[in-house]
């Protein structure tokens, strides 16, 4: 019997197959070795005494007292509030990471408290209190320590003193401004809206509404077979004079500050003045459509900046200018040169 030899071309395809796989082998390894080498050097940063583990789902409250005063997290069906004044809109993020920093707390060192040692625990950086299910855990963050710029912390009942990243505190140190989170507080995103009426502070009322108009073939005319796919774009019309063309920079703008994100908020709780914001008399008030609704919203200036009142919302809102400023055109302003 004759055997077939192998080529020389098969064989060293085989050899670099072979390569390839050892090479991908060797970087699964590594890469492995990797991340377990950086879990390890998270634990480290973070510290592995157990201090507190708390399912977080059993978690109710989260109350915290700081040198900027006391605020109180409530958390239900989901989602967090703040008890001191219900209204206002947090940051879910920012009370999502305080839950994280309570459900598993571990220090880097433990010690036995020192006759004479000054922690800070008489004159605390923040106080914070967990309720949950079953009870309520509370923890005192002292001083900072000078040279590892770690911070103190000790359970409220038990002597020991333990040392945790400064990470773990830092988060606990948001005012009440730190935990807005931004959101539109009319709930408008500009595909939905579909018509805008304003009237600014001379009088002058502009309406502008959204149409349905087919795209103009390149051919400039349409077929009865072409008709059946034609296609279809919204365009902004004034209804003063629907067949003017209008500045499309302008109209996108409009949509983009009505739907636009506040960047903070004044409460009734907190004594929202709508005078002292220039609410009584407005730059201009705004009507927005949409399929489900129509909402009218004002802008002023007044204080130290701009600021927006949505109809049936207690609340001052702030704006930037630019917000305000894409809704003072005039009529004659709209239309494309």
């Amino acid at each position: 019997m004759q055997y077939l030899k192998k080529k020389p071309e098969t064989a060293v395809l085989l050899l670099l197959l072979g390569l390839v796989v050892l090479a991908g082998i060797a970087l699964a390894v590594l890469t492995a070795s990797n991340r377990k080498a950086e879990q390890a050097a998270s634990e480290a940063a973070d510290g592995s005494i157990p201090v507190l583990a708390i399912p977080s789902d059993t978690v109710r409250k989260i109350q915290m007292e700081a040198r900027s005063g006391t605020l109180t997290l409530a958390y239900a069906d989901g989602s967090w509030s703040l008890a001191e004044d219900p209204d206002y809109h947090l940051d879910e993020s920012s009370c999502n990471a305080m839950l994280t920093a309570v459900s598993t707390l571990n220090a880097k060192r433990e010690l036995q408290e020192a006759a004479g040692e000054d922690y800070g625990f008489s004159t605390p950086q923040a106080t914070v209190t967990i309720t949950t299910d079953s009870g309520e855990e509370t923890l005192v963050f002292g001083a900072r320590n000078a040279v590892t710029g770690d911070v103190y912390l000790q359970k409220a009942g038990e002597s020991a003193v333990y040392t945790v990243a400064s990470s773990k505190l830092n988060c606990f140190l948001k005012d009440k401004a730190a935990l807005f989170g931004a959101f539109s507080p009319a709930g408008l995103t500009s595909s939905a809206i579909e018509a805008v009426s304003y009237t600014l502070a001379d009088g002058e009322t502009v309406s502008l509404k959204a149409m349905s108009e087919p795209v103009e073939s390149a051919g400039g005319g349409t077929s009865e077979a072409a008709s059946d796919s034609t296609a279809y774009q919204t365009v902004w019309r004034l209804e003063n004079d629907p067949t003017a063309d209008l500045d499309t920079d302008k109209t996108d703008a409009i949509l983009t500050a009505l739907s636009s994100y506040v960047s903070g908020q004044i409460t009734p709780a907190d004594g929202a003045d709508l005078a002292a914001a220039g609410f009584d008399t407005p730059l201009v008030t705004v009507q927005v459509t949409t399929a489900e609704k129509t909402v009218t919203l004002r802008y002023a200036s007044g204080m130290d900046g701009y600021y927006l009142m949505v109809e049936g919302d207690g609340s001052l809102y702030t704006v930037d200018q630019s917000t305000v400023q894409a809704l003072l055109l005039p009529e004659n302003a709209w239309k494309s040169e």
